[in-house]
């Protein structure tokens, strides 16, 4: 592995679906690799979506999260949980964007960050590359990836104020400002 070259497998999904996706879950067969991989451990999901395992955070009400709240500022202690799954929303995510969610899951994930997504990244210098796989998800489909990334020991501690990107709406709120627009759930 001194090459940095890592395995690459494929996980393929037919264009036949067990039962109606609306297009916030996993595909099928993504989610049952998703749960081999993550056996046995605490799993966050912070685009929660409709996961039916681990904790699931979400701005999103519709989803039914266990958590309300949002990925760029998750309202989880430092290593939470074992495994933190990203599966963002499929637009495009530009590198200080990136860095933000990657920075954030890393610091409540204990061993692994999980990346679900069309665009294949490339993490900054505290993440390890360990696995990854191509997904096809059916015929005339955005490929799709999922990364493996081993979380350092040491942690770059959250920003305390943000420069760019979604979350640079919370900045009023980082500053003792004002309230976070989420209401009582």
């Amino acid at each position: 592995m001194s090459s940095g070259r890592v395995e690459v497998g494929v996980i393929w999904c037919s264009n036949q679906r067990t039962r109606a996706s609306n297009g916030w879950a996993f595909p099928p067969n993504v989610r049952k690799h998703l749960q081999q991989l993550t056996a046995g451990k605490r799993v966050g999901h912070l685009f929660g979506g409709q996961a039916p395992w681990g904790t699931r955070l979400d701005i999103d009400m519709a989803t039914r999260p266990h958590v309300r709240g949002d990925a760029w500022l998750p309202p989880f202690r430092k290593d939470a949980f074992d495994i933190v799954i990203l599966d963002p929303p499929y637009v495009a995510i530009n590198q200080q964007m990136k860095t933000q969610l990657l920075m954030q899951a890393a610091f409540c994930a204990r061993e692994h960050v999980i990346w679900f997504h069309t665009l294949w990244i490339a993490a900054d210098s505290k993440l390890h590359l360990e696995r990854a796989w191509l997904v096809r998800v059916g015929d005339s489909c955005l490929v799709r990836c999922v990364q493996m990334f081993r979380v350092p020991t040491v942690k770059r501690t959250p920003v305390a104020k943000f420069t760019r990107g979604p979350a640079i709406k919370y900045n009023r709120w980082l500053a003792g400002q004002t309230n976070l627009p989420f209401g009582v759930a």
